[in-house]
Order: C-alpha cells, then structure tokens, then sequence
C-alpha cells in the first residue's frame, strides 16, 4: 500500500477522523491459559491481533484508545503480578469464549458484553445443557449472541424455548461451521426445521403440530405432493420406501 507522505500536514480534526474511521467491528478470541485448569488464576489468551493502526504511531494510539479499551485483566487475580489485558471495542466487537465449558471465569466482565460467540455440541452432554443456562445468565447485557453448532443446525432446533436468551430471540444468530459458516437467525432455524418434521411427518401420515392422522384435503395435498415431486424423505429410508408404496399407505 502507497504511502500517503502529506498526512501529518493535514488539519488534526481531520487526521484524528481518519484514526476513527479504521475502527471496524471485529472477532475477537479469548480463552483461558491452561494455569486456570490446574488450579491457578485464569489468564486472558487471545489469538485475535491487536488492531494494527492502535500500533501505528503516537498519535493514532491516543486517538483510538477513545475507542478501545484493555479488557479482560479482571480475569486475572494477580498478586503483584503484572496483568494481561486484551484490546477490545465493547460497543462493535463480538467477543468469542469458545465451548463456554468454563464460563463462570467470565463473571468480572460478563456484564460489559454487548455481542458474545460461543460454540456448542447442544447433543454431545446432558451437562451442556445447564452450561448454556449458566452462560446466558452471565451475560445478561448481551444484545446479540452468535452460536457456533459444532452438531449442526438441526441439533439447535427449539433451543430458543429451551432457554432464556438476554438479547431477545430475533437477535440470536446460528453458525454452521460445516457449511461454509453459514449463518441464520436462529428464528429462522427454527421454521427451516418446523417445515422438515412436518414434511417428514406427513410421509408417514401424520401432522406434526397435533400428532393426528392427516384426514381429507391435508390427505390428499400430502399425496400430490408425493407424487408430484421427490420425497428427500423417501430417499432416505432404510430401506427405501417405493412411492408406490406410500402411496398404498395414504390410500
């Protein structure tokens, strides 16, 4: 990139709107150093580097401390020790805690977040079930929370009513880091999902929603849409059921 060689002759209002302007919301990593597993105090780790024009000369780093903080050292009970911090932008940055396993360690700051990231196996732990709630009780300021399925979006169908989520349900959002790290709104998630069972449910007959036998004109639209197109549910019996065959058993 071209050095721009007139900046520091230009205006100072105007130099430190530049500065202001390189702030961008970002990821930002933290865990904790393995000292916190065997007992001693957590230390803040982050992969994420610090922003590179915070870094960039005097000038910039006065400025931008205006918009960045050292965070997370409240993580650190030191005695006397010096304290690692981690710079963040409260207000833009989406801070990622991981698996959230040991989320209780975040309790000094939780409160400060405003966007939190987590990643999840909802199905691997009946144990990680209670951990989301004692996350989600944490950051009770969260605005928006990001949730990495590491099972899969179909495993995270209904948590929106499984738990209570600070931010509001339409701001909770579902990554699914098998599929490019596509992202949903976990209220559409739930209506992907909700149309599947139903479709599902009605191969065999049944409505979803009430767990009844599908009777008269819902019959008979679950049969033309069988007949009319591929079934994905079919295909995936084992074995495969022939459309003939549901066909026979809707009749």
């Amino acid at each position: 990139m071209a050095t721009f060689q007139p900046f520091p002759r230009l205006p100072f209002e105007l130099r430190a709107r530049i500065w202001a302007l390189t702030v961008e919301p970002r990821t930002v990593d933290i865990s904790v150093s393995a000292h916190y597993l065997d007992g001693r105090k957590a230390l803040p780790v982050s992969s994420t580097p610090v922003p590179a024009p915070l870094q960039a000369c005097q000038e910039s780093r006065r400025e931008l401390q205006k918009y960045y903080q050292r965070a997370f050292s409240e993580l650190y009970g030191s005695h006397g020790a010096w304290r690692r911090y981690v710079w963040t932008n409260l207000d833009l940055d989406i801070i990622s805690i991981g698996n959230g396993w040991y989320c209780d360690i975040y309790e000094p700051i939780a409160p400060l977040i405003q966007r939190l990231q987590f990643e999840g196996e909802i199905s691997s732990s009946p144990f990680y079930f209670s951990c989301i709630k004692r996350l989600l009780r944490l950051f009770v300021n969260a605005r928006e929370i990001y949730v990495v399925c590491k099972d899969g979006l179909s495993a995270w169908y209904g948590a929106l009513e499984d738990h209570y989520w600070p931010c509001g349900e339409e701001n909770v959002w579902m990554i699914d880091p098998e599929d490019n790290g596509r992202m949903m709104k976990a209220t559409e998630v739930d209506e992907m999902m909700h149309r599947e069972f139903k479709e599902a449910h009605a191969h065999d007959g049944f409505d979803y929603d009430t767990g009844l036998p599908l009777e008269g004109e819902e019959l008979e639209r679950a049969r033309k849409n069988c007949a009319n197109h591929a079934c994905r549910w079919c295909c995936e019996c084992v074995p495969p059921c022939p459309q003939s065959l549901w066909l026979d058993v809707l009749r």
